[in-house]
C-alpha cells in the first residue's frame, strides 16, 4: 500500500507547492501595498482594482481551464500556465507605472489560475474518491501557508530587499515549479482525451444548467469571495484603520489568518469524511461551516471584546468551508467532467472575489479620506453588504429538494459525452 500511494503523493506534493504560490502570488500586494501607493501614487480604487484584476483573469480562464485540463490533463497545463505567471511576476518587478503593475497583475491571474484546478484535477485522477475531501483539504491547506508568508515574512523581507526583488524570486520559485512537473510528474491517460471538442463544449453546458450546481454556487461565491477579497487586501488596512493596529501587529494578524486557513482546511477535510461515515452529507458540512463563517464576520464587525488573534483565527479557520463542495460537487458527475465542474465553480468564487475587492475600493474611496488612512464608517458598511450578500445567499443554499436535485443533477452529469 505505501508503494502504491508513493507516486501519487509525490505528484501531489508538486502540484500543491503549485498552489502555495499561487497563494503567494495573490496576496502579495497586501503587505506590498503601503510601498505601491507611495511609490507609484496608487488611489484606493486603483489598489483595489489592480489586487483584484487578478480574480478577474483568474475568473476568465476557468471555463477553457476545464476543457483544457480535461482533455490534455493538469501536467501539461499547468505547466505551460505558469510560464506566463513568471512572466508576470518579471514584469511587475520592472513597473514604474500603473499601467505596467496592471498588466503584471493580469498575467500572474492568468498564469497562476490553473493552479487550484489542476491540483484538484490531479486529486481525481490519482486519489480513490473516498479521499478527495481529505486530500482536497489538504491542497487548500497548503495553499494556506502562502498565504501566511504574504503576513509577517514577507514584510521582515521587505526590510532585507526590496518588493522589486521580491517579483524577481517569485518568478524563479514558478520556473522550478515548471521543471518539477516536466521531470517529476508522468502522464496519465483519460478517456475524455479522445472525445471531441464540441462534446467537451457540451459537457460545460450539462454543469451549468444542474440544478445542485446553482443551488451550491452562489453561497460558495459570495464565501469564497469575502474570504479571497478580504484576506488578499483589506484586512490589512481595515486592522489599521478600525482596531487601530500597528503594521507590526496587523502583519502578525495577517499570518495567523494563513495559519489558522492551513488548520480550517485541514480540519474540515477530515472531519467531513468523518461526518460522512456517520451519514452526513458534504452539503451539510459545508453549510454549517460557512454560516459559522459568517458569524465570525459579524463578530468582527460589532468588534466584541475578544482577542483580535482569536476572531481573526475563526476568521481563517471557517473561512476554508467553502472548499469542501468541491468534492460534493463532483461526485455527481462523472469523473470525465471533473475538470470543468472544478472550473465552473471557481469561475463563480473568483468573480465574487474580484467583486469583493474592487467594491471595496471603490466604498472606501467614496467616503473621506486622508492618504492612505480610510474612514472607519466606510469599512462597516462593506462588511455589512458582505454580510447581508451572504445571509441570502445561505437562505438559498438551505431551501428544501435538494436532494432530488441532486439526483437530477447525477443524471444530467453521466448524459453528458
Amino acid at each position: 500500500m505505501k508503494s502504491n500511494l508513493t507516486l501519487p503523493l509525490r505528484i501531489f506534493a508538486i502540484f500543491s507547492f503549485g498552489y502555495f504560490v499561487s497563494y503567494l502570488a495573490r496576496g502579495i500586494n497586501l503587505p506590498l501595498a503601503p510601498l505601491l501607493s507611495s511609490e507609484i501614487g496608487l488611489s484606493p480604487a486603483q489598489l483595489g482594482l489592480l489586487t483584484s484584476v487578478y480574480f478577474f483573469a483568474f475568473a476568465a480562464c476557468q471555463l477553457p481551464l476545464g476543457i483544457f485540463l480535461d482533455r490534455f490533463g493538469p501536467r501539461k497545463v499547468l505547466a505551460s500556465m505558469l510560464l506566463l505567471a513568471a512572466m508576470g511576476a518579471l514584469v511587475s518587478a520592472n513597473a514604474h507605472s500603473f499601467g505596467m503593475l496592471l498588466v503584471g497583475r493580469l498575467l500572474l491571474g492568468v498564469g497562476t489560475s490553473a493552479c487550484m484546478m489542476a491540483g484538484l484535477k490531479a486529486i481525481i485522477t490519482w486519489f480513490h474518491h473516498e479521499y478527495l475531501p481529505l486530500m482536497n483539504g489538504a491542497l487548500y491547506a497548503i495553499g494556506g501557508l502562502g498565504a501566511v508568508v504574504t503576513g509577517t515574512p514577507i514584510a521582515w523581507a521587505l526590510g532585507l530587499t526590496s518588493w522589486r526583488v521580491l517579483f524577481m524570486i517569485l518568478a524563479a520559485i514558478i520556473c522550478v515549479i515548471v521543471l518539477a512537473l516536466y521531470f517529476f510528474v508522468p502522464e496519465k491517460k483519460e478517456p475524455q482525451a479522445k472525445n471531441t471538442f464540441t462534446s467537451q463544449l457540451r459537457g460545460i453546458t450539462q454543469v451549468f444548467r444542474s440544478p445542485i450546481f446553482w443551488r451550491t454556487a452562489p453561497l460558495v461565491m459570495v464565501s469564497q469571495g469575502v474570504f479571497m477579497g478580504v484576506q488578499g487586501l483589506w484586512a490589512g488596512p481595515y486592522l489599521r484603520d478600525v482596531a487601530h493596529m500597528s503594521a507590526a501587529a496587523a502583519a502578525n494578524i495577517i499570518a495567523i489568518i494563513g495559519l489558522a486557513m492551513v488548520a480550517g482546511a485541514a480540519g474540515f477535510g477530515w472531519l467531513a469524511r468523518r461526518l460522512q461515515v456517520k451519514g452526513i452529507s458534504l452539503h451539510v458540512t459545508a453549510g454549517a461551516g460557512m454560516l459559522a463563517f459568517m458569524l465570525t464576520q459579524l463578530l468582527i464587525l460589532l468588534a466584541v471584546p475578544l482577542p483580535a488573534w482569536l476572531l481573526w483565527s475563526l476568521f481563517g479557520v471557517f473561512g476554508t468551508a467553502g472548499v469542501l463542495p468541491y468534492a460534493s460537487l463532483t461526485k455527481e458527475f462523472p469523473v470525465e467532467l471533473a475538470g470543468r465542474v472544478s472550473t465552473g465553480l471557481t469561475l463563480t468564487i473568483f468573480i465574487g472575489a474580484f467583486i469583493v475587492q474592487y467594491g471595496f475600493g471603490l466604498l472606501l474611496n467614496a467616503w473621506p479620506h486622508q492618504g492612505m488612512h480610510y474612514a472607519v464608517s466606510a469599512h462597516q458598511m462593506s462588511w455589512m453588504i458582505a454580510i447581508g450578500v451572504q445571509v441570502c445567499a445561505f437562505a438559498w443554499y438551505c431551501k428544501p429538494g435538494m436532494h432530488k436535485a441532486a439526483l437530477f443533477s447525477a443524471t444530467c452529469g453521466r448524459e453528458a459525452v
